[in-house]
């Protein structure tokens, strides 16, 4: 088994549906190309419940990679979210039958598609497609070669939408990927939760990233990265970025408030303080007067999918903390860890 599917595997267990990436939004629009696939692939002319069994959408997918994920390309395709995997033949139509499929394969079957597509719009050239392919090349970990086999191509269509599911590098240029915000991994039970309470944190991170409850919870949830890396999320406009070591120590009131009082945080309370924090979430509106205010909302969730997301990453800090046994955590321990495990080195497990 290859080093990308047995990575993927690990995470992916019992994950049969495609989901939405809050992150991945974007106001941008694939190209007029790209979206001419449309007129070949929709209702009419596939069957949408077997959507990667087509060339015209796989190639859909594909050039909208970079500026619509495989699950949003669906979703604006009226097509079901769980999908049967990329079929053998369907890759075979692209790749001659080889068993991976190269820049040219892509090229050629994009051009022959666009060719038998009513209305259908050529590139002014093959530059935008090369952008497309190495996109994907870089999800799939394909760098060294740019050939993508067809198991890598069936994960990055299945998976890549799914939050906390990360690329194996940002992409194959290493200053570009040197500059991007690193992927933050998450369990799949995570269900966009975390990425939910980093948005929380952001509104009150001004506070200091350990003087807020939301930024305290959504430190914990990064348990798989860490804060300087929630940090670059929060802060993503500012140079030089803050760090972890910078900020003030937890506030001894945070913990309180999470602890109902007590001197240990428990597991339970932090799995009762994570789900009451993503219970009625608050967002940033604007005045007329240009005011921003944050409010209160109605709107709940998304909620992990299983408690066992909030036992997984509790017992990386039960860990860290030496606390396995008990997963009860004093304030300096709990304190320590978020100061000080961002630049230790130190990952163990319970």
């Amino acid at each position: 088994m290859n080093t990308l599917i047995s990575i993927l595997c690990l995470c992916l267990i019992g994950l049969v549906t495609a989901s939405h990436d809050p992150h991945f939004e974007t106001d941008n629009q694939p190209s007029a190309s790209c979206l001419s696939l449309q007129n070949s692939c929709n209702e009419k002319t596939v069957d949408l419940k077997n959507f990667y069994n087509y060339t015209s959408c796989i190639l859909l997918t594909a050039c909208s990679s970079g500026v619509r994920n495989p699950a949003q390309v669906l979703s604006e395709s009226h097509a079901p979210a769980s999908q049967p995997h990329l079929t053998q033949s369907a890759f075979d139509a692209m790749s001659n039958g080889n068993s991976y499929m190269t820049k040219q394969d892509y090229i050629d079957a994009y051009y022959r598609q666009i060719g038998i597509t009513p209305g259908g719009v050529y590139p002014p050239d093959v530059a935008e497609l090369n952008e497309q392919w190495m996109n994907i090349v870089a999800w799939t970990g394909s760098c060294a070669t740019g050939n993508i086999p067809y198991e890598h191509l069936a994960v990055w269509l299945h998976y890549s939408s799914t939050p906390g599911v990360c690329p194996s590098v940002p992409s194959c240029d290493s200053h570009k990927a040197a500059s991007a915000t690193p992927c933050v991994p998450q369990p799949t039970a995570d269900n966009g939760s975390c990425a939910k309470m980093a948005a929380q944190c952001k509104l009150w991170v001004t506070q200091g990233l350990f003087q807020n409850k939301y930024c305290v919870l959504a430190s914990f949830c990064y348990a798989w990265s860490n804060t300087d890396v929630l940090l670059q999320h929060e802060y993503s406009s500012l140079s030089p970025l803050p760090l972890t070591s910078q900020q003030a120590k937890l506030s001894e009131a945070v913990f309180r408030n999470i602890t109902g009082g007590e001197a240990l945080m428990t597991q339970k309370n932090v799995i009762d303080a994570y789900h009451a924090a993503l219970t009625g979430t608050w967002k940033e509106t604007v005045e007329p007067s240009g005011l921003k205010v944050i409010e209160r909302t109605q709107d709940n969730g998304p909620y992990p999918t299983s408690p066992h997301y909030v036992i997984e990453f509790w017992g990386l800090i039960s860990a860290w903390t030496g606390f396995c046994e008990t997963r009860a955590i004093p304030y300096e321990s709990l304190a320590n860890y978020l100061s000080y495990a961002a630049t230790s080195g130190y990952r163990p497990v319970c």
